[in-house]
């Protein structure tokens, strides 16, 4: 939504590969704090109802809220500690065998099991 040329040319190779792209519903809730949060919120909250409304959206469900809680749990153990949020999007993302795009890698790449790519 931000029209980052990074994350244009990711999407646009997403498109012509007719890759399927999900979201999760965390990251869905961050697209829409930023969207009411905004000088312009009536615009973007409209604009993130027509791409999350175009895309598939992945839960948090028991399976994914143990994950990210083991995830949490095992980097606060050895002192590297991420966002709750960061947790919970990485639990469903390994849960649903999805990779996550994403301009952290050095944040998330230190998570056991999930698999990223940079925009």
């Amino acid at each position: 939504m931000r029209k980052h040329p990074e994350a244009v040319k990711k999407a646009e190779e997403y498109d012509s590969t007719e890759a399927e792209i999900a979201t999760t519903s965390m990251n869905a809730f961050e697209i829409y704090l930023g969207a009411f949060k905004s000088r312009n919120a009536e615009t973007n909250v409209k604009q993130a109802d027509e791409l999350l409304n175009s895309i598939k959206t992945l839960h948090l469900n028991l399976e994914s809220s143990r994950k990210a809680g083991e995830i949490l749990s095992n980097l606060l153990h050895i002192g590297k500690s991420i966002d709750l949020r960061d947790a919970i999007i990485a639990g469903i993302t390994i849960v649903n065998g999805y990779t996550l795009v994403t301009r952290n890698i050095e944040h998330f790449k230190r998570i056991t099991g999930l698999s990223t790519e940079p925009w």
